[in-house]
C-alpha cells in the first residue's frame, strides 16, 4: 500500500467518523427539541379550555390571548412536523427560538389562567354552621336531606377549587354548588330560627339553658318541631 493509498484510506475514515459524530449530535438535538415540543403541545388545549372558562367571570383579560393561543398551537403542531424532516446540514436555530417562544408564552398562559381561576374559586363560599346542623340533628331535628345537600355540595366545591386549571363547565359547575350550599342555609332558615336554634345548641352544652328562656312562644315553636319532650329541667 502507497503513502498516497494510506493518506486516502484515512481521510476516508475521518469523514465517515465525522458524518456518525453529526448524525450523533443532530439526533439529540432532534431529540431535546421534541422532548421540550411534547409538554406545550400536552398542555396548550388545557389552558385553552381553562382560559375560556375564565373569560366567563368578571375579570379583566387581554382580549387578544385567544388568537395568540390559537397561533401559539399551529406553530407548535407544525414544528413538530417540521422537525422529522429537517437535514442535518440545517441550521436548527430558528426551530430552537420557536421552541423557546412558545414555552415562554405557555407559561405566561398558564399564570395568566390559573391565577384569575384561584381568584374565583378562593372567594368564601355561603357561611353555614355545620356544628349547628349536627346540633339540630342530635336535638331531634329532621335535618337529614340538608345535611346530606350541603355534604354533597360542599364535596362538588372542593373538588373544583382543587384544580389548578378549570376543565370545561367547571365555572358553571362552580355557580351551581355555590348556589346550591346558599339553598342549604336558606332551607334550615325555614326549618329553625336562629332565636330556636340558639335554644337547641345551648341546652346540649354542659351548661344547658336557663329556664326564663323557655317562654310559651318558644316552648310553642319547639313544639311545631316535634322535639319539646327532649328538654329537661335539671336543678343545680
Amino acid at each position: 500500500m502507497t503513502l498516497r493509498s494510506t493518506i486516502q484510506d484515512l481521510r476516508a475514515h475521518a469523514d465517515v467518523a465525522n458524518d456518525e459524530h453529526q448524525v450523533k449530535v443532530r439526533t439529540g438535538q432532534f431529540a431535546e427539541l421534541s422532548g421540550r415540543l411534547r409538554p406545550a403541545l400536552v398542555e396548550l388545549p388545557r389552558l385553552n379550555v381553562g382560559l375560556a372558562e375564565v373569560r366567563q367571570l368578571d375579570l379583566e383579560l387581554p382580549p387578544d390571548r385567544d388568537q395568540e393561543a390559537a397561533l401559539v398551537s399551529e406553530s407548535l403542531r407544525a414544528l413538530a412536523a417540521d422537525l422529522p424532516s429537517l437535514t442535518i446540514e440545517q441550521n436548527l436555530d430558528l426551530a430552537k427560538a420557536r421552541v423557546r417562544s412558545a414555552e415562554k408564552y405557555v407559561g405566561e398562559l398558564r399564570t395568566l389562567v390559573a391565577g384569575s381561576w384561584q381568584a374565583h374559586v378562593n372567594q368564601p363560599p355561603p357561611a353555614i354552621n355545620s356544628d349547628l346542623v349536627d346540633a339540630l340533628a342530635q336535638g331531634g331535628v329532621d335535618v337529614e336531606e340538608i345535611r346530606d345537600a350541603l355534604e354533597s355540595a360542599r364535596g362538588r366545591l372542593q373538588a373544583i377549587s382543587n384544580r389548578t386549571i378549570p376543565n370545561q363547565g367547571d365555572v358553571e359547575k362552580f355557580r351551581i354548588a355555590i348556589a346550591a350550599i346558599h339553598s342549604c342555609g336558606e332551607k334550615l332558615g325555614e326549618v329553625v330560627d336562629a332565636d330556636i336554634a340558639e335554644g337547641i345548641v345551648g341546652s346540649q352544652e354542659d351548661r344547658g339553658m336557663p329556664l326564663s328562656w323557655f317562654t310559651p312562644e318558644r316552648l310553642e315553636k319547639l313544639a311545631g318541631l316535634r322535639i319539646v319532650d327532649r328538654f329537661h329541667v335539671r336543678l343545680r
